[in-house]
């Protein structure tokens, strides 16, 4: 009775043996493949793939997460994208029954060749870590290698603000090699695929993100460091910033104020303190809403079109306290002069009544 249950667990493990055995069996393939394919007689790290012959071609694409903040007092922007790199490596080409192509995570990472990329205009850029480092690397049967990283990237971006904040900007991303020159390493953007993409419903607080371009005309520039040149592409991101928030912030408070100030010409002239407080009151609600709150804005040489505004708003406020003030003491001239005319004319006449 008891040899039954046991005939059938073993039947289930010799039909179920054969599976299990291809599995290892695979495994232990790629393993031995992995291990002929980078063993340090036939493949040095150290050396770019086609060493002596062409330049190495790097395509480059991105697909960007999120962007923003974008800071104008110390002029940079950042963004959190998926950042890939795609080349051909000869040196890593197999022929494996079964597997045309296998990805490989961050640790493999260190026994291969890869392209010592940078961003030329970048200032402070990290990769992920958590809770492994945000990268892996994808092998193909013919030797064409994909390696992807996560990367939060903060670079420099000179803003133009003489219109601000009526202002248009142009953030540029620049990518390069540090240390191969353009006759070993060349960047280019894929020609199959949007070289740049972007995720569905990103948006920034103050901006409007209108455009993305890159250098697809010319797939290169060549940067002349040291004698030597250096490939280059960039990706440009077009900025329209939106005024919702200066209209409601100064705009708008500064025009009532304005006006607020011209209700003094309708008051009448002999209520001096009433006048003299809203002229008081204007100005100084002027200098606080226009001048007192520079700490956020751009600290910048020139004057920007925000300036000129609140500098025209506060000429019209300080106008209305010098237009009565000019007022009110030429009608006291006025009287005075009167006064002094009216006392000639009585004196004149008492010394003809006397002759």
């Amino acid at each position: 009775m008891l040899w039954g249950p046991v005939l059938l667990l073993l039947l289930g493990a010799a039909v179920g043996l054969p599976g299990l055995r291809d599995h290892r069996q695979v495994a232990r393939n790629v393993t031995r493949l992995l291990d002929d394919l980078l063993a340090t007689d036939r493949y040095d790290k150290r050396i770019r793939p086609d060493f002596g012959g062409p330049p190495v071609k790097i395509t480059v694409n991105m697909y960007i997460k999120s962007i923003g903040p974008v800071s104008e007092t110390d002029e940079w922007y950042a963004m959190d994208c998926y950042f890939r790199q795609k080349w051909f490596d000869s040196r890593l080409r197999f022929n494996l029954t079964g597997l045309d192509e296998f990805s490989m995570n961050w640790l493999f990472l260190e026994r291969v060749w890869k392209p010592d990329t940078f961003f030329m205009n970048g200032k402070k850029s990290y990769l992920h870590r958590i809770t492994v480092p945000n990268k892996f690397l994808r092998i193909r049967s013919d030797g064409f290698l994909t390696y992807s990283m996560r990367l939060t990237i903060k670079a420099s971006c000179k803003m133009h603000l003489r219109k601000f904040p009526l202002d248009s900007q142009n953030c540029p991303l620049m990518i390069g090699s540090y240390g191969y020159s353009a006759a070993d390493v060349i960047y280019e953007w894929p020609d199959s695929l949007e070289p740049v993409g972007l995720e569905p419903g990103v948006s920034l607080a103050q901006y409007d993100l209108v455009n993305i371009t890159t250098d697809t005309e010319n797939a290169r520039d060549q940067l002349r460091v040291r004698r030597e040149d250096f490939s280059v592409i960039r990706v440009n991101f077009h900025l329209k910033r939106m005024t919702g928030y200066f209209m409601l912030q100064v705009y708008v408070p500064c025009t009532l104020i304005v006006s607020c100030s011209w209700v003094s010409f309708w008051i009448d002239p002999d209520a001096v303190p009433a006048r003299v407080s809203l002229g008081v009151t204007t100005v100084l609600s002027m200098t606080t809403m226009g001048f007192g709150g520079r700490a956020q804005m751009p600290k910048v040489s020139y004057r920007m079109a925000l300036d000129w505004f609140v500098i025209l708003c506060f000429s019209f406020v300080f106008a209305v306290m010098v237009e009565y003030a000019a007022i009110n003491f030429i009608d006291t001239i006025t009287e005075d002069l009167k006064k002094i005319i009216s006392e000639r004319k009585k004196q004149a006449q008492k010394e003809k009544v006397s002759i």
